[in-house]
């Protein structure tokens, strides 16, 4: 599988999952967080880093930031994103 399809397949997944019952476990409660970027979105990007291999959640933003700009146009800032 390559890496476009496993994106898709983990969001998917992420989506179906939030809407049954993860949302209640996982909603961001900060004052920064960035509404227009969902939390299905966060949860992908996270997932997706840590299955390439990325440990800390500031590798996964510069590398979702350097790489995934174009699947996620509304990725906000490191700081809303945390």
């Amino acid at each position: 599988m390559n890496w476009q399809n496993r994106l898709i397949t983990i969001y998917l997944y992420v989506c179906k999952h939030y809407q049954q019952k993860l949302w209640a476990y996982s909603q961001r409660m900060s004052n920064y967080a960035d509404l227009s970027f969902s939390d299905e979105e966060v949860i992908t990007l996270f997932l997706f880093g840590v299955m390439d291999k990325h440990r800390e959640i500031k590798g996964i933003y510069e590398y979702a930031d350097r790489h995934l700009r174009d699947w996620f146009p509304r990725l906000p800032g490191y700081v809303a994103y945390v």
